[in-house]
């Protein structure tokens, strides 16, 4: 009997990112939403930094550190830090919800939330890793191939979503 496969773990990932949104509401969903993308920019500048760091090869004053830490665990590391920081005390706040579409609006922006940390996650990894999960899970395939699409759709959803709004600043 096969154990579970990628496709089923990449499920549940999203099935609890989207509780995870739920609980949280739209408001802070939004603020995660934004979080992740600031992660992402200051994933791509520091981490090269960091992983030198934790290499060795770079020091802070008299400080440095020797440890195995692969690129991807630093990435990853620093990634997850700063969402979690951000989200929890970055002070970022979207607009409250209201109306019919609130319950869609969440689970959509969960949906795309949970979906762009988890293909950020793929694009940190090696080429040939991503390789090795798109081989072997139709899931990792959708999340790994469709990268660009995880990165602006949310964005566009939340332009959209202003427009069917039309709040105004005084709201």
């Amino acid at each position: 009997m096969p154990g579970p496969s990628w496709d089923l773990a990449i499920s549940v990932f999203f099935l609890i990112g989207i509780a995870f949104g739920y609980i949280l509401q739209r408001e802070k969903i939004v603020a995660t939403l934004l979080s992740v993308y600031v992660a992402l920019v200051v994933t791509q500048i520091f981490s090269g930094g960091v992983y030198a760091f934790f290499q060795g090869s770079k020091t802070l004053g008299d400080m440095w550190v020797k440890s195995g830490a692969s690129p991807f665990t630093v990435r990853i590391v620093v990634f997850m830090a700063i969402i979690t920081l951000l989200s929890a005390k970055g002070g970022i706040q979207g607009q409250k919800a209201k109306g019919i579409l609130s319950p869609i609006e969440i689970i959509g922006l969960s949906f795309l939330t949970t979906g762009l940390i988890l293909s950020s996650i793929f694009y940190f990894m090696p080429p040939e890793s991503r390789e090795t999960f798109m081989a072997t899970s139709r899931l990792a395939t959708l999340v790994i191939k469709y990268y660009p699409l995880w990165v602006i759709v949310p964005v566009l959803v939340l332009v959209a979503l202003g427009f069917v709004r039309k709040t105004s600043p005084s709201d």
